[in-house]
């Protein structure tokens, strides 16, 4: 799917329309973070890292301990429904992208502002703080 939302940029930049019509993307990719920053991205949506992993954890500690995975959804699997843990995304655009993923540690704050001249970079000090 990046490979799509790149491409649909990259036509509509032809067509000076990049920035322009709503583009979004999903799992905070670097190249789509990087679009978010320039302005030709609109926005995409994250699952905090930790908040995926410690759900994960949780699952396989049961299932190693053979209790029954309920999770709090189901997902049809082409034959029948299993159970799925879905966790809320966070949409995440110019405005946060900082707060999201780039404090969590998912995305580092100079690769995502690569492209942009750093003297237009906002400013930005680290911080620990863990998204909920």
């Amino acid at each position: 799917m990046m490979a799509l939302r790149g491409g649909a940029i990259q036509a509509l930049a032809e067509y000076k329309l990049a920035g322009e019509v709503l583009v979004t993307g999903q799992d905070a990719d670097l190249a789509g973070c990087q679009r978010i920053v320039e302005g030709t991205q609109s926005m995409t949506v994250y699952v905090p890292i930790r908040a995926e992993a410690e759900a994960n954890a949780e699952a396989a500690i049961k299932l190693a301990k053979g209790e029954k995975f309920v999770g709090n959804n189901k997902v049809y699997n082409g034959k029948t429904y299993v159970p799925a843990l879905i966790l809320a995304p966070i949409l995440v655009d110019k405005e946060n992208i900082i707060d999201t993923v780039i404090m969590d540690g998912y995305r580092k704050f100079e690769e995502v502002f690569n492209n942009i001249p750093r003297d237009k970079w906002p400013n930005y000090q680290k911080t620990k703080r863990k998204i909920q």
